[in-house]
């Protein structure tokens, strides 16, 4: 019985040791699209290393703080750091401290600080402000551009966050290169198309897995920065022969902070495109997802029908005539009202940050019945106005959560070995 309980307890411990494994692996990996990190080394005015220093990192974005020791060669390393600003502050014994402050770290950023402590008391402070400097990570060959929070808030943009894809070097909208049936949402990086790129959401492959492109929008209100990846990146994405977009999502702070918002879209102002509205728009789409492009066919026709005169000359067997058609425009508008808010539930322990922004579209159209030749005076002639209505929730919800304690420690023999 004893001997059981102890193969049990083996099993168990073997678990629960390759769980902790496969986190340590994992994490890391999927950190590495949704967060940043910083490195750097410590030095004494003339040049020499300083170890054992206390680096502290702190900003409005991360729960608390982090601290680390230098190493023997004056080196620390901080990572899992969300988007924002931070500040670096390096604390050793017979050495001034020093403050590297506005510190902008994107996703993906590893930049890589050099500090130097002067000699001197603890009352006397360098204070290094990197406010409307970028900080240059010479650590990583990729090509990557970030589209902060403050920009995505002063440029004007559509209602996803596909929109700023444009901002990268190399990268431009392609409408004729859409996976969809209509002129939107095609973007082209490096002379890929757009059914080459790969996007996420937080880490989250959100890829059309059919005909590429992006398979599930995500709202750009619930965004907080949006990274593109032109050339260089790493390995893991291999299957991506154009770019790689990733969307880092708003989370909570230390502060509570939110907004009541509302969109209005109208159609009034928007040009009677037969490629992006009407029926005609998704008719050759659906006809080419369904059977294929016919050999040497270049592109989709918009506004390209048969005359529905002809259509039904069945008797001489007669082809129908085809036509160009550009419908009549239809009365539509879209309504989005919602809210923002964020904040803590514990202060540098549980953040909340809650959205919810439906879309109200609703199309009207107006359609005049005729009695036909056979029945003159029928009696469903007139006027008709026809509505649809779609309504679709838009919803963002996290919880953040730093544990009370910062590390686990489980002992091997008599070295303590950090988690």
């Amino acid at each position: 019985m004893r001997l059981t309980e102890i193969s049990r307890s083996r099993v168990v411990f073997k678990l629960i040791a390759l769980c902790m494994t496969l986190g340590l692996l994992i994490v890391p990996a999927l950190a590495q699209e949704t967060t940043g990190g910083v490195q750097g080394t410590v030095k004494d005015p003339q040049g020499a290393v300083i170890p054992g220093a206390a680096v502290e990192v702190t900003g409005p974005a991360l729960i608390g703080k982090k601290t680390a020791t230098t190493d023997s060669g004056g080196y620390f390393h901080f990572e899992q750091l969300p988007p924002g600003i931070y500040s670096v502050s390096v604390n050793a014994a017979g050495f001034g401290p020093a403050t590297q402050s506005n510190l902008q770290l994107s996703s993906g950023g590893l930049p890589t600080l050099n500090i130097t402590l002067q000699v001197g008391a603890i009352t006397q402070e360098v204070n290094v402000s990197a406010e409307g400097l970028a900080p240059v990570d010479v650590t990583q060959s990729k090509v990557s551009t970030s589209v902060t929070e403050d920009v995505l808030k002063d440029i004007p943009k559509s209602r996803s966050f596909q929109s700023v894809i444009p901002f990268a070097p190399g990268a431009r909208q392609e409408p004729l290169q859409s996976a969809r049936q209509s002129r939107m949402n095609g973007f082209q990086i490096d002379g890929a198309t757009d059914a080459e790129n790969v996007y996420m959401i937080e880490g989250v492959n959100i890829t059309n897995v059919q005909d590429g492109g992006v398979g599930k929008d995500f709202q750009s209100d619930f965004i907080q920065e949006v990274q593109i990846k032109s050339s260089s990146f790493e390995a893991e994405y291999g299957g991506a022969l154009g770019g790689v977009i990733n969307a880092v999502p708003k989370r909570g702070s230390n502060a509570w902070h939110g907004e009541v918002k509302g969109y209005y879209q109208s159609a009034a102002l928007n040009a009677n495109d037969p490629c992006s509205s009407g029926f005609t728009s998704s008719l050759n789409g659906n006809f080419r997802t369904t059977f294929g492009l016919p050999s040497g066919y270049v592109g989709e026709t918009c506004g390209l029908r048969i005359n529905p005169a002809t259509a039904l000359n069945t008797g001489a067997r007669l082809d129908g005539t085809p036509e160009f058609f550009v419908p009549k425009k239809d009365s539509r508008h879209i309504i989005e009202p919602g809210f923002e808010v964020g904040g803590p539930l514990f202060a540098d322990r549980l953040w909340l940050y809650a959205s919810y922004i439906p879309t109200l579209d609703s199309i009207q159209r107006t359609t005049n019945f005729r009695c036909p030749a056979s029945n003159p005076s029928c009696t469903f002639a007139g006027s008709r106005r026809l509505s649809q209505t779609m309504n679709q929730h838009n919803s963002y919800d996290r919880l953040d959560y730093r544990d009370r304690t910062p590390c686990v420690c489980l002992e091997a023999g008599t070295t303590p070995i950090r988690v």
